[in-house]
């Protein structure tokens, strides 16, 4: 069977990591990557070339018919944002799903997803469009994650719903029904008790809000 050719938007440290994810899960062929600077053009990344500029991929879509998709391999969620919405019209926006991840056939996913290795999500879950979930996270059932969600690694997750474009760090847990707002961060271990609102940068055990997060034009 020929894969699919897509493209990786992006070619730092979260690139290499969607990368591996890609080969692992074997549905696609990685044509190359794309970059903000043109200092990193024809550049190697595991392998695989830097092709062009993030503002010239129309004309490598033009180019190259070929290319089926795209899937983001930045980090930060301001840009992320910035560039999956000029991207989703022109290109489909594929999930990374390693093989090793646990999904119930009753669960919902969007598109742009990077599903890690080890990483669960329940029955009636629904995860939205271009988030990330690091290993051995889970989600449990009936949540809702929004858009452009980050999940790190080693999240536990019994709560109701997580606002797009927020971030839940690396083993913190979200109690039994809780929700957390859009442009939240929750920092490493947290322990989020109650419900969080839009905004806000909660630390500790249990979670409390320390200060205000900003948000950017969406």
């Amino acid at each position: 069977m020929t894969k699919k050719k897509i493209i990786l938007i992006g070619c730092g440290e979260h690139a290499r990591m969607v990368i591996d994810n890609l080969e692992d899960q074997g549905l696609y062929e990685l044509f190359g990557l794309t970059t903000h600077t043109a200092e990193e053009l024809d550049k190697k990344v595991c392998g695989y070339t830097v092709v062009c500029k993030d503002e010239d991929i129309p004309r490598l879509i033009s180019e190259n018919p070929d290319i089926a998709g795209y899937v983001l391999g930045v980090g930060n969620m301001q840009v992320r944002h910035r560039l999956y919405t000029v991207l989703d019209p022109m290109l489909a926006a594929v999930n990374i799903i390693h093989p090793s991840s646990m999904i119930s056939k009753r669960a919902t996913l969007g598109t742009g997803n990077l599903i890690e290795a080890f990483t669960k999500i329940a029955n009636g879950a629904k995860i939205g469009n271009h988030c990330i979930l690091n290993s051995f996270s889970a989600v449990n059932h009936d949540q809702i994650l929004g858009d452009n969600v980050l999940i790190a690694g080693n999240v536990s997750m019994a709560g109701r719903k997580i606002g797009s474009h927020t971030i839940i760090a690396d083993g913190a847990s979200i109690g039994f029904k809780k929700s957390v707002g859009a442009h939240c961060i929750v920092g490493d271990g947290a322990v989020v008790t109650k419900d969080l609102p839009d905004h806000v940068i909660a630390y500790g055990n249990p979670a409390r809000i320390v200060r205000k997060n900003g948000s950017f034009d969406v």
